[in-house]
């Protein structure tokens, strides 16, 4: 689920043009939208695992999550275009964001996010069961495979 969308991206990050030239890979003077919703859905998928450790997620929409969820998304966009000078901000910008993210898992920072919720917590390492435990390496099982 991503966070922002598209017309949340061009007024608020980028221009018509900018987007435009960003996604257009088939040369018809198009937003290719489906490109756009894929640096969206991955620049969600980056908030929520920074932010996972403390808030539920998916988190609710917020302008903090919206800005961060642009911010990794421009920065996206103009990578796929390795010809196209990003420009300091949009890096500055994603740099920005990261550290950001950063310090909510680490609890140096906040998000937006509703008080009393139930963070997602992990249980230790993986577990492993008994049929597992019989499949290791060893050279008779593994004979033949030279």
């Amino acid at each position: 689920m991503a966070y922002a969308t598209q017309s949340d991206l061009v007024p608020l990050r980028m221009t018509v043009k900018d987007l435009t030239e960003m996604t257009d890979d088939d040369n018809t003077g198009e937003i290719n939208a489906a490109v756009v919703l894929a640096a969206l859905e991955e620049a969600s998928g980056r908030v929520d695992s920074y932010c996972r450790a403390r808030y539920r997620t998916p988190l609710q929409t917020s302008n903090d999550v919206v800005g961060l969820t642009l911010d990794i998304a421009v920065y996206l966009l103009f990578s796929r275009r390795r010809e196209t000078n990003m420009g300091e901000t949009v890096k500055d910008r994603f740099d920005q964001a990261i550290a950001f993210l950063k310090d909510i898992s680490n609890v140096r920072a906040s998000l937006d996010q509703p008080v009393g919720e139930t963070p997602q917590t992990s249980r230790g390492g993986p577990e492993i069961s008994r049929k597992d435990r019989d499949l290791r390496f060893s050279d008779r099982n593994l004979e033949g495979f030279v």
